[in-house]
């Protein structure tokens, strides 16, 4: 879990379950979260689509705020 990058970590919604998973599977950056599709994201979840589409919008918020 050490490998998992700060930004991922302090991702509003993301519990150390979901850390661990998502470490588990490679997922080590908020980049890399908000890359996953959102089928991708239940398979290593175990997540409803609409809490990982929520999640992968909550990761991709600063791609979106760094174009203003």
């Amino acid at each position: 879990m050490q490998s998992v990058s700060q930004d991922l970590r302090d991702l509003e919604g993301l519990t150390h379950e979901l850390i661990a998973k998502l470490a588990e599977a490679g997922v080590q950056t908020r980049d890399d979260l908000a890359d996953l599709a959102i089928d991708e994201l239940t398979d290593i979840t175990g997540q409803s689509e609409e809490d990982a589409r929520a999640l992968i919008m909550k990761a991709r918020e600063h791609w979106f705020a760094d174009q203003e």
